[in-house]
């Protein structure tokens, strides 16, 4: 008699889970490879509401489409590779933007204190980068992975402390360093920024907010915020739900070091998936991912789009 057919592949689900309500999906980066030039590489994040991410999806709990912006035809991609990066990733390189306005003076232990926490998490081999801003940004700590520098540069006083806030310069600043790391780098490592601030941007002119969103999207280069106090909470969503990162606030700052561990997490966790681009000339092209996961609580969707810019340089 013959042996059966094997069971065809399903999604990971997970029917023990209980405490999922909702699924959450974002892009933080899109690549085109340089060597294959019609290879695409996407980068999936998926958490639950709380931001804490799944590490067991599989290829069946997504379905990705491409659209080439101004046609009419969307593309079901149907043959890709995929890895998790929780098993084998990049390393990551993480511009760090820290505020020290003047509204800081009281908080900046707290502040420093979660990103030591933060650098305390990271891999051996990951490089962060660290940027205090007030009336201007200054590179306190170039791309480096030792420990002990990064928290040292941390606490060291810092003589600029104490103005108004250029928290779009620093993002600007961070965006240029990390993609002209990844540039010398290319494909060693992920790259993401952290940005934190308290307040309004009221010292970047000419820069704005809509100037780093289109640069991080030509980069693509995620920008994850937090927001403490009087920040612009919706800015920082825009600025963090347009470019694949996240926002978070934390009403009390104690909180502050709880939401670097999250954001940690999230990065470490991420999805990597490839296929054959096969319209190279398209300028302008806007992936679509919609996952889906079922457990105890019942079946849960989440649909994300990114452009991306094959063309640019």
């Amino acid at each position: 008699m013959p042996e059966p057919p094997p069971p065809l592949p399903t999604a990971y689900n997970n029917m023990n889970d209980d405490s999922t309500q909702a699924i959450i999906a974002t892009i933080p980066r899109i690549e085109l490879s340089k060597l294959k030039s019609t290879e695409i590489t996407i980068y999936l994040s998926i958490t639950d509401q709380d931001g804490h991410p799944f590490k067991d999806f599989n290829q069946y709990n997504f379905v990705i489409k491409q659209v080439c912006v101004g046609n009419t035809d969307t593309i079901l991609v149907a043959s890709i590779s995929f890895n998790k990066q929780n098993v084998e990733g990049k390393n990551i390189i993480t511009p760090l933007t820290l505020d020290y306005s003047g509204s800081m003076s009281y908080y900046t232990t707290t502040m420093e204190n979660a990103v030591i926490d933060f650098i305390e998490q990271k891999k051996s081999d990951d490089e962060i980068e660290l940027i205090k801003f007030s009336n201007s940004p200054e590179v306190v700590q170039t791309f480096t992975n030792d420990t002990s520098v990064l928290k040292q540069k941390v606490s060291a006083y810092w003589s600029g402390s104490g103005g108004s806030t250029a928290f779009v310069s620093a993002i600007d600043v961070g965006l240029d360093d990390a993609n002209l790391f990844i540039n010398n780098n290319a494909g060693a490592y992920f790259p993401s920024i952290i940005g934190f601030t308290d307040g309004y941007d009221n010292n970047s002119w000419p820069l704005t907010i809509d100037s780093i969103i289109n640069k991080s999207v030509a980069y693509q280069i995620p920008v994850y915020t937090l927001g403490f106090g009087g920040a612009n909470t919706n800015v920082l969503s825009d600025l963090a739900n347009m470019t694949g990162g996240r926002y978070y606030y934390a009403p009390d700052i104690s909180q502050l070091a709880g939401l670097y561990t999250l954001i940690s997490g999230q990065l470490k966790n991420v999805y990597e998936v490839s296929w054959v681009y096969d319209n190279p000339n398209c300028s302008e092209v806007m992936i679509v991912v919609e996952a889906n996961y079922t457990c105890k609580n019942g079946q849960f969707f989440s649909r994300v789009e990114k452009i991306f810019y094959p063309l640019h340089k």
